[in-house]
C-alpha cells in the first residue's frame, strides 16, 4: 500500500510538470502573438525582399513634395490573410511611412468614387483597382498587374513595387516624357512583344506609344526618344528624311538590329548611322571562349560591358548580358571633332562572326552595342540584338539572365539618354521557384521510409516512453 502511494506522487509530480509546461508554452505563444499583433510587426524573410519596398524606392518617394495618395476600391476590412491582395496591401502600408496617403474605398458602398477618381471614364476603373492621385494627374494600376504572371517553370515576375513607385512618380511629376516605338517595318510589336518593357519604362515615369513614320507627317514635338526594335525591312526615302530631321533636332534615337537570315539590306538605317560614325555587319556572332556562351551553343553569348561613363552605375560588378544570336555593331574610323562613340558591350578577343551571304568567318573582338552623341545635341545607342528586351524571351527559362539586359537597358535610356547621372530605377523582382528533383529509385528510397520507416520509429518512440513511465 505504501508503495502504491509513493508511485501515485512520483506519477502526479511528473503529469503535474508536463501539465506547467505545456500551460506555459501556451501562454507563451498567446503573449507573443498578441505583442506581434499590436505592433504590426513583420519580417520578410525572402530572399529577394519581395515584401519590402527598396532604398531606391524610398529615395524617390522621400523626394516628392507633392501629397499622393493611393486608393483601393475595395473593403480592405474582407481581404483574407495570405491572399494575393493582402500581399500588395502589405507593401502597400510600407509607403505609408514615407508620408503617402492609403485610402480603401468600395465602390458598391460608395458609387461615386469612380467618376470622382475619372470624371471622363477613360481609365476604365473597375471595383478591385488600384488607383495612384496627386492633384488632377490620376494613374490606374490592376491589381493582376502588380502581382505579377506566374509560371510553373519561370516563377512569378513582381511588379509591384517598381509600378506603384512608378505611379507615384508619374503623378507627382509636372512632365512626362513620351517614347515613342516605331512601327512598320515588322518591328517588335509594343503591345504584343513588350509588354514588360513596356511597363518597366512606365515605372521610370516615361509615357510609351507607338508611331508609324508612314503615316505621321513628321515625329511628333513631344518625342523624348525614338525606338526601333528589331527592324526586319528597310525604311522608306520619306522616312529616312523625317529620321534624319529628328537627328537634327537633338533627337534621341535607340536602333536594336537582329541578326536576319535574310539577302535584304538596310541601306537607309546605314546611311543615318553614318552620320554617327556607326555601321552595322550582316552576320551573327558566336563566342569561342566558353566561360562566356551557354553550354552546347556558341551563339547564345554572354557579353560584357566596358567600363566606361555610360557604364558606370555597373562599374565592377562583372555584368553579364545574355545576347544569343547577336549581329556585330562598328565604329567607323571617321575623324569627327563634334562626336563621341564610345563602346558599350563587347564579345571576347576569341569570339567569330560568319557573313549571312558567302559564309566568310571573322575574328573578334566584336561590338554589340555602341553609343554615339553629337557634342551638345543629339545622342543613340545602337544595340546588334533585341531578344533580351522581348516577352517571349523574360518569360523564357533563361527570364533571369535576359533580366540583367533589360536592367541594363532600362538604366542606360533614364540616365545617359535623359542627361541625366544618378536617376534611381526599379525594376521588377523575379520570384523563382525551387524544385527538386529526385530520380524514380530515389522516389522509391523516400516512400519506404516516410510511409514506413519514420511512422514505426514514431511507434517504437512512443512505446518506449510508455513504457517507462509505466514503472514510474
Amino acid at each position: 500500500m505504501g508503495k502504491f502511494k509513493f508511485m501515485n506522487k512520483r506519477s502526479l509530480k511528473y503529469g503535474t510538470n508536463s501539465i506547467v509546461l505545456i500551460v506555459a508554452v501556451i501562454a507563451i505563444a498567446i503573449v507573443v502573438n498578441l505583442l506581434v499583433g499590436m505592433g504590426n510587426f513583420r519580417l520578410d524573410l525572402t530572399s529577394a525582399k519581395l515584401y519590402s519596398i527598396s532604398e531606391q524606392s524610398k529615395d524617390i518617394v522621400k523626394k516628392i513634395k507633392k501629397e499622393v495618395t493611393i486608393y483601393g476600391l475595395f473593403d480592405n476590412a474582407t481581404i483574407p490573410g495570405g491572399s494575393e491582395y493582402r500581399e500588395i496591401t502589405n507593401l502597400i502600408n510600407e509607403y505609408k511611412d514615407l508620408g503617402v496617403k492609403v485610402k480603401y474605398v468600395d465602390p458598391d458602398k460608395d458609387p461615386g468614387t469612380l467618376t470622382s477618381l475619372d470624371p471622363q471614364k477613360t481609365l476604365g476603373l473597375t471595383k478591385g483597382d488600384f488607383v495612384v492621385k496627386s492633384g488632377n494627374k490620376v494613374r490606374r494600376l490592376g491589381a493582376q498587374d502588380l502581382y505579377g504572371q506566374s509560371n510553373q517553370q519561370t516563377g512569378r515576375t513582381y511588379s509591384a513595387e517598381p509600378l506603384i513607385t512608378g505611379a507615384i512618380k508619374f503623378v507627382a511629376s509636372d512632365v512626362t516624357p513620351v517614347a515613342y516605338f516605331v512601327e512598320g517595318h515588322n518591328e517588335l510589336s509594343l503591345k504584343n512583344d513588350l509588354n514588360q518593357v513596356s511597363k518597366i519604362l512606365q515605372s521610370n515615369n516615361l509615357e510609351v506609344k507607338s508611331l508609324s513614320l508612314l503615316t505621321e507627317k513628321n515625329i511628333p514635338e513631344d518625342c523624348h526618344l525614338l525606338v526601333f526594335a528589331s527592324p526586319q525591312k528597310d525604311l522608306t526615302d520619306e522616312e529616312k528624311i523625317k529620321l534624319d530631321a529628328y537627328v537634327k533636332k537633338n533627337g534621341k534615337i535607340i536602333f536594336l538590329f537582329d541578326s536576319l537570315e535574310s539577302n535584304d539590306k538596310l541601306t537607309n538605317f546605314e546611311d543615318s548611322l553614318s552620320y554617327f560614325n556607326i555601321g552595322f555587319n550582316y552576320d551573327k556572332v558566336k563566342e569561342n571562349d566558353s566561360n562566356r556562351h551557354l553550354p552546347n551553343d556558341d551563339y547564345a553569348l554572354i557579353a560584357s560591358l566596358t567600363e566606361n561613363d555610360i557604364n558606370k552605375a555597373f562599374a565592377g560588378a562583372n555584368y553579364p548580358v545574355f545576347m544569343p544570336d547577336s549581329r556585330s555593331i562598328n565604329i567607323l574610323k571617321n575623324q569627327k571633332d563634334w562626336l563621341t562613340n564610345t563602346q558599350l558591350i563587347t564579345t571576347t578577343n576569341k569570339a567569330e562572326s560568319t557573313d549571312i551571304v558567302g559564309g566568310k568567318v571573322n575574328k573578334g573582338p566584336f561590338n554589340l552595342a555602341v553609343a554615339a552623341e553629337v557634342s551638345g545635341g543629339s545622342k543613340v545607342l545602337v544595340f546588334g540584338n533585341s531578344k533580351f528586351l522581348s516577352d517571349k524571351a523574360l518569360a523564357s527559362q533563361y527570364g533571369t539572365y535576359f533580366q540583367y539586359g533589360t536592367n541594363y537597358f532600362l538604366t542606360t535610356v533614364v540616365n545617359w539618354m535623359q542627361d541625366k547621372t544618378d536617376e534611381q530605377t526599379i525594376s521588377s523582382k523575379v520570384v523563382i521557384p525551387k524544385a527538386l528533383t529526385v530520380t524514380e529509385s530515389q522516389t522509391k528510397v523516400l516512400s519506404i521510409v516516410l510511409i514506413g520507416v519514420l511512422p514505426l520509429l514514431i511507434l517504437g518512440c512512443g512505446l518506449f516512453v510508455w513504457s517507462r513511465r509505466r514503472h514510474l
